[in-house]
């Protein structure tokens, strides 16, 4: 998978307003970015920084959208 593809579905996720939508988008961008990173050597230092920090803040914004639905 591309970085472009990823990082594109991040910011699909990040950007999403509807809340009925955001569960799908998460994983989606979850999922791309899991599929990345296992690219071992094709990922700069750099750029698995980039990915922990998008997993952080895509987990931070599951566990908003689960307490708004609550």
């Amino acid at each position: 998978m591309a970085e472009s593809e990823s990082r594109d579905l991040y910011r699909f996720a990040v950007l999403e307003t509807d809340r009925h939508k955001l569960p799908d988008r998460i994983k989606a961008a979850e999922d791309a970015i899991r599929i990345r990173a296992s690219l071992d050597a094709q990922v700069s230092s750099d750029e698995r920084m980039a990915i922990k920090d998008a997993m952080a803040a895509l987990l931070a914004m599951r566990r908003d959208s689960l307490n708004a639905t609550r």
